[in-house]
């Protein structure tokens, strides 16, 4: 017993709920700022134009290379990589830069699956203070949401978004030289999908510590040194969360049967009825299906391969975040790329048409995040029986 039970707590360490926890898995080499776009399965967010770096010893010219960067010198935690965040910015003078109250950059990444309610989770990640920065802080953590955030950056509210996982507020974050765990055990709420990492804490609510160091690559050379923008800036490596339960897994269990008959769980097959398809997830701003939506998929392949007379359009739907024209061609892909996993799952072609409708049939106002998500959506309609 004592063997099998080492054995789940070795299987459950090794298991990781965030995908490329360590920014290795990439699209393009970085080659200047602002290209967390290069990295597999991460977004940015933040409070101005400005988004989170992305650096990897790929890079030809140090500039954003790993151990050297602009930012001084810091290998990896792990691996050959690791991103970049603003964490606090001030300055004494706007020309040349816009610097808001409450500057922050934020990173952003779907799990495997959504968290159970009443489940503990451990969550951590490494820090380390960038070499040539003014400002250390004592504030970093962990958010995890139901849906892909979608806040108003400008207008954050930075009492209403508490991290779940966070830096204990008597320690400054003040390493230069080697990398600080952040990291916690939490009870999920139920459903939380995404997990976003940056500072949450108001700068009035911040600890700040003066460095004795300075930052002066990449500024602007006609603004006096003492009105120069300065900031605490922090490099993040190997992200992880797993169940504390070493029993539970970081999928979706597609053994999982339907306690309900399949006429219970969606309606009865009738011409015209139109059903909504629960949990169902794409990498954010993509038409890529992660895996926790195949619970749901395999659920409608189900209730297909039961009514084998029945033909069905998917339809795809989203918020009013972007432009019309822009909806409409997300929503069709995704739409598709539903009547795509069905196809694989070798349900009939000829059974499926799929269409987009962006933003033109919303179910509730989209005057809220919680209303935005609930108008991003996949539905069915059954068209013949």
């Amino acid at each position: 017993m004592g063997a099998l039970w080492l054995l789940l707590i070795v299987s459950a360490q090794g298991q990781n709920m965030v995908i490329n926890s360590g920014f290795e898995e990439i699209w393009e080499c970085p080659f200047t700022m602002n290209q967390l776009k290069f990295t597999k399965s991460w977004f940015p967010f933040g409070t101005a134009d400005p988004s989170p770096d992305f650096f990897h010893s790929c890079c030809i010219n140090d500039f954003m290379g790993t151990p050297e960067n602009v930012f001084g010198e810091q290998p990896a935690h792990g691996g050959e990589a690791y991103i970049g965040l603003i964490s606090y910015l001030t300055s004494k003078s706007g020309r040349g830069w816009h610097v808001p109250e409450n500057h922050r950059e934020y990173a952003m990444i779907q799990l495997t699956k959504p968290l159970v309610a009443g489940h503990k989770y451990y969550a951590e990640m490494w820090v380390n203070l960038a070499d040539n920065c003014e400002f250390a802080i004592n504030s970093i953590g962990m958010y995890f949401t139901r849906d892909m955030p979608n806040f108003d950056w400008q207008a954050m509210n930075f009492n209403h978004y508490k991290p779940q996982i966070t830096n204990p507020k008597d320690r400054m974050i003040d390493d230069h030289e080697g990398w600080t765990k952040v990291s916690g055990t939490f009870t999920a709420e139920g459903d939380e999908l995404a997990l976003t990492i940056g500072t949450f804490a108001p700068d009035s609510s911040l600890k700040i510590k003066k460095t004795k160091r300075k930052f002066s690559q990449v500024r602007d050379k006609r603004t006096p040194k003492h009105l120069q923008p300065q900031i605490a800036y922090y490099f993040i490596d190997d992200i992880l969360v797993r169940p504390v339960d070493p029993m539970e897994s970081i999928y979706p269990d597609p053994q999982i049967s339907i306690t309900e008959p399949e006429d219970d769980y969606f309606g009865p097959a009738e011409v015209g009825k139109k059903f909504t398809l629960q949990n169902i997830y794409f990498e954010f701003d993509q038409a890529t299906l992660l895996r926790s939506s195949y619970l749901e998929l395999n659920k409608l392949l189900t209730y297909l391969e039961k009514h084998r007379r029945v033909k069905i359009e998917i339809e795809g739907h989203t918020d009013n975040v972007g432009s019309r024209e822009y909806n409409l061609l997300l929503s069709e892909a995704r739409a598709k790329a539903v009547v795509d996993y069905l196809v694989a799952k070798g349900l009939n072609e000829f059974r499926l048409e799929y269409k987009g409708y962006g933003s033109n049939q919303p179910i509730v106002p989209n005057n809220s995040p919680q209303n935005q998500a609930l108008n991003r959506r996949v539905e069915f309609l059954i068209l013949e029986n």
